[in-house]
């Protein structure tokens, strides 16, 4: 025992001894061994070394001699252009606060110092490359001087904690920002060459590839194993760790950047992978849910420098993956694709692609095929191919579409998009149009209801192709209560809806089961305003149509109508309906019509019909009496059969004025009937009023014409149950009228149907018609209710005809200037002939009357005073 404690103590001495010793040779020696390794360091190394102060101890570290640094800045190797950095300063490649270099205590004694340990902490590295590859982090020990001895920097353990480092290259495009929190390395230095192996824990807190970023605080940890020579840099073996994924690199970076690397991908975890996109991205993703794993290696070989990129070739594979969306419990599932990203031939964004093949997935009940490329990043060529059977209320609810209402059957879904063009910067109608898409559409009872079922498509059936136009076969689909069914071609239709300066063609076939005008108006919006403007109508420029159209039942306020057929064409400036026929008031009803845009923007309509066997009392109960209270549906009764033309103008709102109507017509009305009509009342100073209450007459046939505001009729003969009368007139839509009545006197003697007169004088005008028969000439003028029946003075039946002559002749000169549609018609220049008159007889009362020679009723006119 006793010995074991002169032992003890002994060693204690000795401890003591010696630590004196060292304390003492590290204060001794302290500014000698600092100043030589100091001073060898910034003689053989190819950058600057700057130390606040310095400390040597032979005990923290022994048997080993240290060196602690404060305040050590180590300047960036000056082989690099640190002005293509801009805003950044570049003169520090590392800055800590505090640093240890370890060697041997005998290299005091041997005057060799071989660095073999060294540590640093609290500090910042910046680690810069510039656009031609040159680094800030080139260092090297230069050869020594003749008759010196080698200096060797062997740095068997490097250790590094709290050092916040910071990557930025201008030829990757890539800035790389976090902090070593503890790493250990091992180098040995020795002249150019460096062996280097490396395993840190590190956290990224920035990562910026090209245009990507993300601000991510990422946990990571590197192995890394290379040999650095005049050569280059071989990396015999380098892996990044990324939660339970793994990057691994190998290969040789030349001297002269030339690059020979492979890098492969294991368990890369689309799930862990998601939460280190960037917050706008994920703000995008954060109701799904994706997962599976992503096995990828790639290759880069080539020169990389200021003028040029290495080639990059990338492959991956992704089986059974699954996106979830948290709302809903449909799944974007069994999820399996092959991918290739290359920078192509010239290793640039405009010959570079990624590619997609073999894709396949189930969303809902829906599965999906397909693949896809895209060409040139710069300005991005798409070819894509994808089918499935697309069910849209599940697209409805795994996408969240609100703007869709209802949605409900299928559609069968072939769709190509061939070498087309695309900005990449957004996504709108344009860069739809512009992707030229091809497709095959097949609608299964399909439902599309938009904004709360404002627009409503139900029971969409039919075929879609779109290649160069939109192809339409036997498209059938319910809207608003109508069926609807389409057959035809059309030519720039997506381009024309998105306002583009194209020209919009159209042939196509069109029926109705119905057709409700109403259902196609924008609905009334609810507000205390009445005062709102309407719309000039405006006539596209920029269209083409020809449409056949069917519509077996037509509805519009009090109008109705079936079996309507006819032919829609347009062409700027005017719309033309043509082998228009229809069912309409119990009869037929065909012709033809057009409205015109006047270069002054007013709106001229034109049209020519005949009709068959209309119902004439239902006619005037369906337009409302024409507008007028003169001639009312309690007042006549019959069968109508004609033909009529008209033309009249209307201004940029539609307003029409009845006093700009033009129309001829000829009419041929069967079993008609006056019931109880005021005018013909009038008469009953002739004939009984009884018999003048309801007029039946079998058949009338004249010609009509309207001008001026007014209704002409020119001299007809009635054969009706009250008598035969000939009747001529006019009768103005402001209720003015003078009726021409011609009666004869026999009829109404043999009939007693006169008052008691003592003799014939008394019935005023009287006419021979050239058989011994005399007439009876009465005027009936009214002006609104007021009627008036007097005697005749003149017989004004058959000028009306060539007046409306002229005024048609007059017409076709108009259309002739302004569309040239009667360029071949020789009467359109032509002036029409003066007429005189031959003779004029002149009444006491007042009237005149301008005869043609060849008229017989001249010739029978008497003077009467």
């Amino acid at each position: 025992m006793k010995l074991f404690l002169k032992i003890a103590k002994l060693l204690a001495v000795l401890i003591l001894t010696v630590s004196i010793v060292l304390i003492s040779a590290s204060f001794l020696l302290r500014d000698k061994v600092g100043f030589i390794i100091l001073r060898s360091l910034n003689r053989n190394l190819s950058t600057k070394l700057e130390v606040g102060s310095y400390k040597l101890s032979f005990l923290r570290k022994f048997p080993r001699a240290s060196l602690e640094l404060k305040d050590v800045l180590v300047h960036s190797s000056p082989d690099f252009d640190s002005h293509s950095f801009k805003g950044i300063n570049t003169d520090t490649l590392l800055a800590a606060r505090f640093v240890s270099v370890e060697f041997k205590i005998t290299d005091i004694i041997k005057g060799i110092y071989t660095i073999d340990r060294i540590g640093a902490r609290l500090g910042r590295a910046n680690f810069f490359t510039d656009t031609t590859g040159h680094v800030n982090y080139n260092i090297s020990v230069k050869n020594n001087s003749a008759g010196s001895v080698e200096t060797i920097i062997d740095l068997n353990k490097i250790d590094v904690s709290d050092i916040d480092a910071y990557y930025n290259s201008l030829s990757a495009h890539l800035i790389i920002a976090g902090t070593v929190k503890k790493g250990k390395m091992k180098s040995n230095i020795r002249g150019n060459n460096i062996d280097f192996i490396a395993g840190t824990d590190l956290v990224i807190t920035r990562f910026q590839l090209y245009n990507f970023s993300t601000d991510k605080s990422i946990a990571t940890k590197l192995d890394l194993n290379l040999l650095s020579s005049k050569a280059g840099i071989r990396l015999r073996k380098g892996t990044l760790y990324i939660d339970n994924f793994d990057f691994g690199i190998e290969g040789f970076v030349a001297s002269d950047n030339n690059l020979d690397l492979k890098v492969i991908g294991h368990n890369l975890d689309i799930a862990k992978m998601r939460k280190y996109l960037p917050e706008k991205y994920m703000k995008l993703v954060s109701d799904y849910d994706p997962s599976g794993v992503i096995i990828a290696n790639s290759t880069i070989k080539g020169l990389l420098n200021r003028t040029s990129n290495p080639h990059v070739e990338i492959n991956w594979q992704l089986k059974n993956g699954r996106i979830a969306y948290k709302k809903s419990n449909i799944t974007f599932r069994d999820i399996s694709f092959s991918g290739h990203l290359s920078n192509g031939s010239g290793n640039r964004y405009f010959t570079s692609s990624v590619s997609v093949s073999d894709f396949k997935g189930k969303l809902g009940s829906s599965e999906y095929t397909g693949s896809a490329i895209l060409k040139n990043f710069t300005s991005p060529l798409i070819d894509l191919s994808l089918k499935g059977r697309v069910f849209p209320d599940e697209l409805k609810e795994f996408f969240n579409i609100k703007q869709i209402s209802r949605a409900d059957g299928s559609v069968d879904m072939d769709l190509k998009l061939v070498r087309s063009n695309w900005s990449g910067k957004r996504f709108s109608l344009n860069d739809i149009i512009d992707l030229k898409p091809q497709a095959n559409l097949t609608f299964n009872s399909l439902t599309l209801g938009l904004q709360n079922n404002k627009t409503l498509f139900e029971k969409v059936e039919g075929t879609v192709v779109i290649q160069n136009n939109i192809r339409a076969k036997d498209i059938r689909f319910d809207y608003r209560g109508q069926n609807i069914k389409i057959t035809g071609e059309f030519n720039n239709l997506p381009e024309w809806f998105s306002g583009r300066a194209v020209t919009m063609s159209a042939i196509a076939n069109v029926t109705f089961d119905k057709l409700i005008p109403e259902a196609f108006f924008n609905e009334t919006p609810v507000s205390g305003k009445t005062d709102h403007k309407p719309k000039a109508i405006e006539f596209p420029h920029d269209l083409l149509l020809d449409i056949n159209f069917r519509i077996d039942s037509l509805t519009y306020k009090t109008f109705s109508s079936s079996k309507i057929v006819g032919v829609l064409n347009y062409r700027p400036r005017v719309l033309t309906f043509k082998s228009l026929n229809m069912h309409s008031l119990r009869g037929l009803i065909s012709g033809t019509c057009f409205i015109a845009l006047n270069k002054n923007r007013d709106l001229m309509a034109k049209g020519s019909f005949t009709v068959s066997n209309i119902d004439v009392n239902k006619a005037f109960t369906t337009f409302h009496n024409f507008g007028q209270s003169f001639l009312k549906a309690e007042n006549i009764k019959g069968t109508l059969s004609g033909s009529l033309s008209l033309l009249f103008p209307l201004d940029s709102v539609l307003n029409f004025h009845i006093n700009t109507l033009t129309a001829e017509g000829k009419y041929h009305l069967v079993n008609g009937a006056l019931i109880n009509f005021d005018p013909v009342k009038q008469l009953s100073s002739f004939i009984e009023l009884s018999e003048l209450e309801n007029i039946n007459f079998q058949q009338l046939d004249n010609d009509f014409f309207i001008r001026n505001n007014y209704l002409y009729i020119p001299q007809m003969q009635v054969k009706s149950s009250a008598a035969d009368l000939s009747v001529n007139g006019k009768h103005s839509f402001d209720n003015d009228y003078e009726y021409h009545v011609k009666i004869l006197l026999s009829q109404i003697l043999s009939k007693k149907r006169s008052k008691n007169k003592n003799n014939i004088s008394e019935f005023g005008v009287v006419e021979d018609d050239g058989l011994g028969r005399t007439s009876l000439l009465l005027k009936i003028i009214g002006k609104g209710e007021e009627a008036k029946v007097g005697y005749d003075v003149k017989a004004a039946g058959t000028q009306v005809k060539e007046s409306f002559k002229k005024e048609k002749q007059t017409l076709k000169t108009i259309l002739n200037q302004e569309y040239g549609w009667y360029k071949n018609d020789s009467m359109v220049n032509q002036k029409p002939q003066e007429k005189k008159s031959r003779f004029k007889i002149i009444w006491d009362d007042g009237d005149t009357v301008q005869s043609n020679p060849k008229s017989p009723a001249s010739k029978n006119q008497v003077k009467k005073k």
